[in-house]
């Protein structure tokens, strides 16, 4: 007669494989969500320096290309709409007035462009992986940063070219990025969780933010908007506002009009919230739908 005796720990653990339960969110926001998010902080700086390295990867130029941009693009409009059409500049060379604008837009843009595809393009990763999946798209806006900050050198460098040199409002530089990095991101948030239901979203963004680069003053001057509208539109508008405080802090050196970032704050804050909300109230059927 045999004797049977007790598994061995490796034994028992082959035989009975342990099994990890994922379950689904509220579908709203909440304390642990948010608890979560911050949790995987470095998650998401791994996903920010992932998409640099596959956005510049075997690229000739590389980072170049962030320079590039705005300065082929302001240099266009220099051409046909400064010397052409004859559009003011604020007293500022056109070439000089339509980079500021160009630096601005072109984070904006790419931020939002590359946040709203960031849940399709990634599907596997939402298929095998767990984490929270806001960090996809918010991973975007780290991307931009980096094309920011170099966007921001190379203005600096033409201000310094053209006879404009820093004064003591820059040090609030940074100032009239903080409701647009909050528009950002809710644009991003929004936009990426509707896409995953409805495809027609890349389809339907180029579309509109070629609209928002002439609905914002990228190419002309704040001042063109009539007075008694104006501090409304800045302050909505959170585009028009960044665009505006950067071109009195640079090229006039002059302090932003804090009221417009102000409300353009409290009002982007908002649309976040809101974004998010729907983000967590679509998260559930990610999986699913991608």
């Amino acid at each position: 007669m045999t004797a049977v005796g007790h598994p061995r720990p490796a034994e028992a653990e082959r035989a009975e494989p342990r099994t990890i339960e994922i379950v689904g969110g509220p579908g709203r926001i909440s304390a642990e969500g948010l608890r979560e998010a911050w949790e995987y902080r470095e998650t998401l700086r791994a996903f920010v320096m992932r998409q640099i390295k596959v956005r510049y990867k075997q690229a000739l130029v590389g980072i170049g290309w962030a320079i590039l941009q705005p300065i082929v693009a302001a240099g266009l409009f220099a051409v046909f709409l400064g010397r052409l059409a004859g559009v003011g500049s604020e007293g500022v060379p056109y070439l000089l007035f339509a980079l500021a604008g160009m630096v601005v837009w072109t984070f904006f843009s790419g931020s939002v462009t590359t946040g709203s595809d960031s849940l399709v393009s990634q599907q596997t990763l939402l298929r095998k992986l767990y984490f929270p999946r806001e960090i996809l798209p918010l991973s975007s806006l780290g991307v931009g940063f980096l094309d920011l900050v170099a966007g921001l050198s190379v203005l600096v460098i033409t201000a310094a070219l053209f006879g404009v040199f820093p004064a003591l409002p820059w040090i609030v530089l940074v100032a009239p990025f903080v409701p647009l990095t909050l528009f950002a991101a809710a644009c991003a948030l929004a936009l990426s969780s509707v896409n995953v239901y409805y495809r027609d979203v890349r389809y339907t963004l180029p579309f509109l933010l070629q609209i928002g680069l002439f609905a914002s003053p990228v190419v002309y001057s704040l001042s063109v908007v009539p007075e008694s509208w104006r501090f409304l539109y800045a302050s909505l508008n959170p585009v028009a506002g960044a665009i505006d405080g950067v071109r009195r802090i640079v090229l006039h050196g002059e302090w932003p009009d804090f009221a417009v970032l102000g409300v353009g704050t409290a009002w982007s804050l908002l649309l976040l919230v809101a974004a998010y909300a729907l983000f967590k109230r679509l998260e559930r059927g990610f999986a699913d739908r991608v």
